[in-house]
């Protein structure tokens, strides 16, 4: 796997690769953490599913021998001279079994505006290209209806019951009826 990884722009979004160290000053000094990626961290940040267990985690997976993980901050451009907002983060975990799992969150102030399935659908097109990975998955509940959205709008497939107790399964396939359309 590689481990350089660049930042990705699509029309409204700027990805930029999260490392440990951005992930150490998310955690320690916020102040810092946006300096640093030189954008306006909103007062609601992180969204909800990002605690500091789960950005432990990821340094952990981060820093292991054969990468676990494959991260971005999702900062939405401004128009003009206003500092771009950070407002969601995405990513890739890898499973033991070598399965690439998609995941994301978003600030719920920057819902509804296509601006996730825009960050999934780059993420899915850069792991497709540079992890040369044919298979991605991702799980969900069923009530969480933006997400299965993004997933469907992205060409992943419903496949079932998830891992977890009450979750669903969903799969993108590079040879699905439903292929990532170009940026």
């Amino acid at each position: 796997m590689p481990t350089i990884v660049s930042p990705i722009r699509t029309e409204r979004l700027y990805l930029f690769p999260a490392t440990s160290k951005l992930y150490l000053l998310e955690l320690h000094d916020l102040q810092a953490f946006a300096s640093t990626l030189n954008v306006r961290v909103p007062e609601e940040w992180p969204p909800d599913q990002i605690t500091p267990e789960v950005i432990e985690d990821f340094i952990g997976r981060i820093q292991a021998k054969e990468r676990k993980v494959w991260s971005f901050y999702w900062i939405l451009l401004q128009k003009g001279s206003e500092k771009p907002v950070l407002v969601g983060n995405g990513g890739f975990l890898v499973h033991k079994n070598g399965t690439l799992e998609i995941g994301y969150s978003m600030l719920s102030a920057y819902h509804g505006r296509g601006y996730a399935t825009e960050a999934v659908r780059s993420m899915v097109q850069w792991a497709s290209s540079s992890l040369k990975r044919d298979s991605i998955i991702a799980y969900t509940y069923p009530y969480l209806k933006a997400s299965i959205r993004v997933l469907e709008k992205n060409g992943f497939l419903l496949k079932g019951k998830g891992p977890e107790e009450g979750t669903i399964a969903y799969e993108f396939l590079s040879g699905n009826r439903n292929p990532v359309p170009a940026l």
